[in-house]
């Protein structure tokens, strides 16, 4: 296998799929362990259980530390740096939040409660609670938890959960890690009880207190004092020289009365030296409504906590990901050679440069310096030159015969051609030019140029639309030859119906189009067209719309296109005849609105054409009519003029809706039919006859009304 052709993108993508498939492997065990610590924190903890180490190494640990805790700074009696007083809650400034199985409750961790736990105490509980803030241990504890939470008292409104847990867990454990060894475990509550006054210290504080609906409490029946004293079912029970310290079974927390959280309290119990007991506490429980699954988030599941994991992650990722690319570059790179690639990945067509006739000079060149092609593959059409050029062409030219495959490599290439699209002085030669490029879609991340057409729309009106559009191929990969007169019929179709500048190409080479009805005549007014069966019948049945125009033998039909809006039009001395002939003179005059009447014209080609042809083939009273009140207006032709770039069958009326030209009705050049012309609504047309409309108008032409060409 070829390593260089491994495209570093593939690589780390297969590395990313192996990392996300092989972390859970790695996840999952730890996971359920973890799970299964959770329920023995909550049905059993036995000490020597290989299964409840991580609880017993934790309890240890932190019975360990109190002990040093307890000696080296709560028992200390130096006042040195020591405030007076006890600070009090600030209520005015929202707190930070503890959240206990989705309840929430606000916490001060500038202060400590201190509440009673005797209520049965004789002495009032105001006194008791004053001479517990002057008690030197309760000062000292009040000291040590503020300083620890003191980071958290600028948090105002925020959860602060986690981070409480993690500070406090910390300096009893000295393991920075170990949230992330039980995630879901927390701390609830921290405090102090002062048995000589029979009152406690809590910290944080909360606005809520520990009181409530009067319930009365009474220290000798908590479990964290009766586990003390050998009254309630007790693990990892410590002796240190007369100090005690354990974990309580789980009960039910005192504050918690709506939702019940079962927890466990480790207990240190000392005196001082004066022989006064205390209690320093720390309350903890699971929080079981953030599954343990999924840690602190989703995203943890996917994340290695040791060295060692992430080292035999990537011994195992590299080669692992290596082998998968080298086998996928094999695999596209045989399926790109067969048949069955090119059939299931789709061909687009898409339009990416078109040039309209103009009154400007337009030279149509385009080039493309981008493109992938394969020496042995390049197609051209008849009459099309195709120019390559591109370093060492000899030498892939000699590699390609050597090793009898086919090389690609970038080459630029031009395609640069002159087409007449300016109107004026002269006709056009064009009406539009479009290059088209067919790219295969995306298939695995690539795409590919299959080739460039150039489609290009005659200004010869003719019936036959094969003289009217040529689509010639630019240059085209021969893997898909064998389906390019078929695309050639699509795109000529595409084209042809007017549609939008994309098509997706059908591998059929017998491909034949189903017409459809284009949306433009769908919504003519169903009324009008009962009452013109033609119309009606070229929308019913669609005969006459696979050029994307139809035919109009009948005046009616362009009385009701007429109709739907506004109208400019250049008719021809010919056109005018007609409908002379067909005894149908008051066209002009009744579809002729106020508005557009002064944008309609008859053109002449010759001196006195319109007097010779029309006017004097009609009876008096006609002419009179026209005379008094003109129907249109007659270009006069001028011999000093240049030559009319429209051609004398080539009338025509452009049909606005709404201010938007969305039709055309114009005669062919060729035009040998006894009846009206043709109704067109292909963007060519519409530009290009509305192009010679502007031309003709900024020409110059003598413009009269009927009397007054005839007094003249």
């Amino acid at each position: 296998m070829n390593f260089q052709s491994v495209k570093p993108v593939r690589f780390l993508l297969a590395f990313i799929a192996f990392y996300f498939v092989a972390v859970p492997s790695f996840r999952l065990p730890q996971e359920l362990e973890r799970q299964a610590l959770n329920i023995a924190w909550y049905q059993g903890l036995k000490e020597g259980t290989p299964n409840t180490q991580v609880f017993e190494d934790f309890i240890k640990d932190a019975q360990e530390n109190l002990e040093k805790i307890v000696k080296d700074k709560l028992l200390i009696r130096d006042e040195v740096g020591l405030e007076k007083t006890i600070p009090k809650c600030n209520p005015q400034v929202k707190p930070p939040i503890i959240s206990i199985r989705k309840n929430q409750k606000e916490a001060f961790f500038d202060c400590i409660r201190v509440a009673d736990f005797d209520t049965e105490s004789k002495t009032d509980y105001k006194k008791r609670s004053e001479q517990s803030k002057q008690d030197i241990v309760v000062r000292q504890f009040d000291q040590i938890v503020r300083g620890q939470g003191a980071e958290l008292v600028s948090k105002k409104g925020e959860d602060v959960s986690l981070e409480y847990s993690r500070i406090f867990i910390n300096n009893l454990t000295g393991d920075s890690n170990f949230l992330d060894r039980l995630p879901g475990f927390r701390i609830d509550t921290v405090y102090l009880f002062d048995e000589k006054n029979g009152v406690i210290a809590l910290y944080p504080g909360t606005k809520e207190g520990v009181y409530n609906n009067g319930r009365r409490i009474d220290y000798r029946e908590r479990p964290w004092y009766k586990s003390g004293i050998s009254q309630y079912e007790t693990v990892y029970l410590e002796d240190f020289s007369g100090d005690t310290s354990g974990l309580t079974g789980t009960f039910i927390d005192i504050t918690d009365t709506f939702t019940p959280n079962a927890i466990r309290t480790l207990w240190y119990r000392f005196k001082d030296t004066n022989g006064n007991q205390y209690v320093l506490a720390f309350d903890m429980f699971f929080d079981e409504t953030e599954p343990i699954f999924f840690s602190n988030s989703f995203l943890s599941f996917f994340w290695l906590s040791t060295l060692s994991e992430w080292i035999i992650l990537v011994l195992i990722a590299l080669p692992s990901s290596l082998i998968l690319s080298l086998l996928y570059e094999e695999l596209v790179k045989r399926l790109r050679n067969t048949d069955s690639f090119n059939n299931l990945s789709g061909i687009r067509f898409t339009l990416i440069k078109e040039y309209y006739a103009t009154l400007n000079d337009e030279n149509i060149s385009f080039n493309d310096t981008n493109v992938t092609i394969s020496l042995s593959s390049v197609q051209t059409s008849a009459g099309v030159t195709l120019s390559l050029q591109g370093t060492g062409m000899e030498g892939k030219i000699e590699r390609t015969a050597q090793q009898n495959r086919q090389e690609e490599k970038a080459y630029s290439y031009s395609f640069d051609h002159e087409y007449s699209l300016k109107v004026g002085p002269v006709r056009p030669t064009h009406k539009a030019v479009q290059i088209w490029q067919a790219e295969r879609e995306p298939h695995l991340g690539k795409s590919q140029i299959v080739g460039h057409v150039v489609a290009d729309w005659k200004t010869n009106n003719t019936v036959s639309s094969s003289g009217e559009l040529s689509i010639k191929s630019i240059f085209w990969n021969k893997k898909e030859e064998v389906y390019f007169p078929s695309f050639q019929r699509q795109l000529r179709d595409h084209l042809l119906t007017g549609e939008t500048g994309e098509l997706t190409l059908v591998p059929d080479t017998q491909y034949q189009k189903r017409q459809s009805i284009p949306a433009l005549l769908s919504d003519i007014d169903p009324d009008k067209l009962e009452t013109v069966p033609e119309l009606k019948q070229v929308i019913d049945n669609s005969f006459d719309l696979d050029q994307g125009r139809f035919f109009v033998s009948q005046l009616e039909t362009v009385e009701t296109l007429y109709a739907l809006g506004n109208v400019k039009a250049i008719y021809s001395i010919p056109f005018v005849r007609k409908i002379i002939t067909k005894g149908k003179h008051d066209f002009f005059r009744t579809t002729a609105m106020d508005t557009d009447r002064e944008e309609r014209f008859v053109l002449e080609h010759e001196a006195h054409h319109f007097k010779n042809r029309v006017y004097n083939h009609l009876n008096q009273s006609i002419q009179d009519d026209w005379k008094n009140e003109s129907p249109f207006q007659i270009m006069v032709h001028q011999r000093s003029a240049t030559e009319n770039v429209i051609l004398e069958q080539e009338g025509f009326s452009l049909i606005y809706i709404n201010n938007v030209l969305r039709f055309v009705l114009y005669s062919l050049s060729d035009d040998t039919y006894s009846g009206i012309g043709w109704v067109s609504w292909r963007k060519v047309d519409l530009e290009f006859f509305k192009t010679l409309y502007e031309y003709q108008r900024s020409k110059g032409n003598f413009v009269k009304t009927v009397k007054s060409y005839i007094e003249a």
